[in-house]
């Protein structure tokens, strides 16, 4: 699992509906500690089912101050921290690395790697991601899955009557617009030597996109680049997207 932000009675009702249980997640990685991607609630619940919870060293002290009662996961091992290694959790191994975002001891997506008959799958992940520098590039190319933010669109945030301090934040640290989400897709797709099954729109913004504006920015930029096979799913705050299964 990656992030764990939503109430506990929604998490383990969705696995419910995939006929899965708690006792089916191995290990769970915060991307960073805004209090939408992970709660306390959820932090105690691993703990009592013993489910590891991993976080980078710079987040590690953010999250055991805020989202972890005294005298328990501290103690017991239910945060790990990592730096730049590989950690193998379950049948899945990982990496983290930084993205920017304005939260504090920063922000984090993965690679999640997975060995099948087929061969060695890459699941990358990344939200919050405040803008694509050239060195995040190699960490999406030959990627399975991509699950990227497409967060905003430009012109309804400028006209979303937002404090203008929040529509900078959002600009220049917060968020990825559509287009700058299409763009940097364009980049990791031409460099790759494998293309993605399926790109996970993430983290739509409810008040300064649609599901149609984020999914039209990507899927023109797709056919344009003649990409355009690649499966575009977009994922909701409430409701779970189409599940992606890869072989």
């Amino acid at each position: 699992m990656v992030d764990c932000g939503f109430p506990s009675s929604y998490i383990i009702d969705s696995l419910d509906k995939m006929a899965m249980n708690i006792s089916f997640i191995s290990g769970v990685l915060i991307t960073h500690s805004h209090s939408d991607h992970v709660n306390k609630a959820m932090m105690k619940l691993f703990n009592r089912h013993n489910i590891p919870v991993y976080c980078h060293h710079n987040v590690r002290h953010d999250i055991a101050d805020r989202f972890i009662t005294r005298g328990h996961g501290h103690n017991h091992g239910l945060l790990r921290a990592f730096g730049d290694e590989e950690i193998k959790t379950g049948s899945f191994t990982f990496s983290g690395f930084e993205v920017p975002h304005d939260s504090a001891g920063g922000c984090y997506g993965y690679n999640i790697y997975k060995t099948l008959a087929s061969g060695i799958k890459k699941v990358t992940i990344s939200t919050d991601m405040g803008f694509p520098h050239n060195g995040l590039t190699d960490r999406f190319i030959d990627s399975s899955v991509i699950v990227i933010e497409s967060n905003h669109d430009i012109e309804m945030l400028e006209n979303s009557g937002r404090p203008d301090i929040l529509k900078q934040r959002i600009r220049e640290i917060g968020h990825l617009s559509n287009d700058e989400c299409a763009d940097f897709l364009a980049h990791v797709l031409n460099k790759s030597e494998r293309l993605p099954e399926a790109i996970v729109l993430a983290h739509i913004s409810q008040q300064c996109n649609t599901d149609k504006l984020a999914f039209d920015s990507v899927s023109v930029m797709l056919q344009r680049q003649g990409y355009d096979k690649i499966k575009i799913l977009l994922s909701h705050k409430a409701m779970a997207n189409e599940i992606v299964c890869i072989e």
